[in-house]
């Protein structure tokens, strides 16, 4: 008999710390890594039983690669973390600015829908739902503020909903990413104008070209005195990050919602 629980993402919701510190630990499940994901499929299959826990964090795929996991394995069980609109649209750019991206912000994303970034994409409640069409376990919703404010409370719910357990005693519960300050990403942001930081589909590119320039510049940039940071202004203002909380208002407290009751189901005191 063969058992899968599926990790979704969304990315930016405290996923890295999840899939490099959390899922690791867990006992009696085998957790197949996100640079195995690809293969996921053939290497559940190949083992033909078994307990499973795979891991990737989508964005604008998402409704792709569900559909391409849920086809061979329906009664998997979908784990998904939200965070509010404006703050992960913004960890979004911050991520990509970060990688060599020269987006301005309303190229990335804005309320006309025009931007690399659609509404439809943040139409998270719809997700949700998504889930529930296409597998036949009821998913576990998650809330990225519950990591940042109880991560216990929401790593326990995790293992109860896989049926694992773990060392509370060697689970640390500090990011195992933090967003860089805007100054760094300014000089990422300015450099990127100069030299082609995005290494596309190509290792040799990311491993022997961006990654040498793009980290140290990242690092270093730390130390520089602000009177020798660019002057440059891309980052959104808090108006524009505020009518996007507006705008999906809705959305995000039906999302709310949905996990405060789905957790009293599955999770019943």
């Amino acid at each position: 008999m063969v058992e899968v629980y599926f990790h979704v993402g969304l990315g930016k919701t405290g996923s890295k710390y999840l899939q490099f510190v959390f899922f690791p630990a867990l006992k009696g499940v085998n957790y197949i890594h996100m640079t195995k994901y690809k293969k996921s499929k053939e290497i559940i299959k190949k083992a033909g039983e078994g307990k499973f826990l795979v891991s990737r964090e989508f964005d604008r795929q998402f409704e792709r690669e569900v559909k391409w996991f849920s086809s061979d394995f329906p009664d998997a069980g979908a784990i998904m973390v939200l965070r509010r609109h404006d703050e992960w649209i913004l960890s979004q750019y911050k991520r990509f600015i970060k990688n060599g991206h020269r987006f301005s912000f309303d190229e990335f994303f804005n309320l006309n829908n025009t931007g690399f970034f659609r509404i439809e994409h943040m139409l998270f409640y719809k997700k949700i739902k998504f889930l529930e069409r296409h597998f036949t376990k009821k998913p576990l919703v998650l809330l990225y503020d519950e990591l940042r404010s109880n991560p216990k409370s929401f790593l326990d719910k995790i293992a109860a909903y896989t049926g694992t357990t773990y060392d509370k005693s060697r689970i640390k519960f500090s990011k195992k990413h933090t967003s860089y300050s805007e100054k760094q990403l300014k000089f990422i942001y300015v450099l990127s104008k100069h030299i082609d930081l995005v290494p596309g589909d190509s290792k040799i590119k990311k491993y022997l070209f961006v990654y040498p320039i793009r980290y140290p510049v990242l690092y270093l940039s730390k130390y520089v005195p602000d009177r020798f940071v660019p002057e440059v202004n891309f980052m959104p203002d808090r108006k524009k990050l505020e009518k996007i909380r507006e705008f999906f208002k809705e959305d995000w407290e039906k999302c709310v919602d949905y996990v405060e009751h789905s957790n009293e189901v599955l999770f019943p005191h």
